[in-house]
């Protein structure tokens, strides 16, 4: 069934679609000096500008882009922590916007997110055993015993000693501190998980253990991840599909080898362009990469100013028009771009 970017729909038909978010917003309001605070004026900082996107039942979306792009906050959108300005979220056929609070509880039992923070994310007065035995219980009225089983069965599932159990999370290294975040967001046994940069501060080689043991749980369990990185490598070892953003708005979407080795959006093209021996930032065919103010307004394409496409095509007012910002359009199957003149 081939699926539409963004249909404006109230009904909801049940297929192997887990998550669909559609034309999600997230304004953030801010006095931009004395005289605009006592005058009450606020300009508007568009976190997250119209994104849409779905994921399918056992799939991986990598999210990328730059730091302050948006990435973390369409994760926290999803499981509604911060609320939305516009836009839907429907998780297995349900508009997560509509939930009351009672059932938005319940269903936050099937997505659950990994946050960056290894630390912020463990009681640190907390023992591993209570950590995880209050995960489980959290939803649940279990005895004795079958928590317990259930710690135990946790603890193989992410490869971790039983004899960890007594430590308190000071005393982990990073990747048995990741590995007990694991442990406790499958606690509650989810069909969504949201990794928020999960092998952040990890050494190399923990890294690959965790992204190997993510794998694993998700073809042992069935998991669904939306994995958020500015990790490229990772982000192509384990994603289906990618999404690139840029200044709150995907630019560029498809699978996980077209976006990676032929990308159609130029700043895709820088990324991975960036992965190149010695890690030199700059894209193929000569273009050069340049910093850029985010804090400055930019009109039409949100890319041209750091845009050699842009420059080498002599500044075209379609990429300047703030009337014609360029929209993600399909340009092939399952791929999408959001460029006047993207690379072929």
């Amino acid at each position: 069934m081939r699926h539409r970017l963004a249909p404006a729909i109230t009904v909801y038909i049940m297929s192997d679609t887990i998550l669909d978010v559609v034309n999600l917003k997230k304004y953030f309001y801010h006095s931009t000096g004395l005289f605009s605070s006592l005058k009450k004026e606020k300009s508007v900082i568009p976190a997250v500008d119209d994104v849409s996107f779905y994921l399918k039942e056992k799939e991986t979306l990598g999210l990328v882009g730059e730091s302050g792009c948006g990435k973390t906050t369409v994760g926290k959108l999803i499981l509604r922590l911060i609320e939305p300005t516009d836009g839907k979220i429907v998780f297995n056929g349900m508009d997560m916007r509509n939930l009351r609070k009672s059932e938005l509880r319940k269903v936050r039992s099937q997505m659950q997110m990994i946050f960056q923070d290894l630390d912020a994310a463990l009681n640190p007065r907390m023992k591993v055993k209570d950590i995880l035995k209050e995960a489980i219980t959290v939803y649940e009225d279990l005895d004795y015993y079958t928590v317990n089983k259930r710690i135990t069965e946790l603890m193989n599932q992410v490869n971790l000693k039983k004899s960890k159990l007594g430590n308190y999370p000071d005393e982990l290294s990073g990747g048995e501190k990741r590995r007990v975040g694991i442990a406790r967001v499958l606690a509650v046994k989810p069909r969504l998980i949201i990794a928020d940069e999960p092998t952040s501060a990890l050494d190399v080689s923990i890294q690959a253990q965790v992204i190997n043991l993510l794998r694993d749980l998700q073809e042992e369990l069935g998991l669904s991840y939306l994995f958020i990185s500015h990790d490229l490598r990772l982000v192509e070892l384990i994603s289906d599909k990618v999404a690139v953003m840029y200044m709150g708005r995907i630019v560029e979407m498809g699978l996980s080898d077209r976006i990676a080795h032929k990308p159609m959006h130029p700043y895709t093209n820088v990324l991975w362009s960036s992965l190149t021996e010695g890690g030199e930032k700059t894209i193929s065919r000569g273009l050069s990469w340049q910093v850029f103010d985010f804090g400055q307004s930019v009109t039409g394409c949100r890319f041209h100013p750091r845009c050699e496409v842009f420059k080498a095509r002599g500044n075209p007012k379609e990429c300047t028009d703030p009337q014609n910002e360029p929209k993600l359009t399909e340009t092939g199957t399952s791929h999408y771009v959001a460029c006047h003149f993207p690379l072929l």
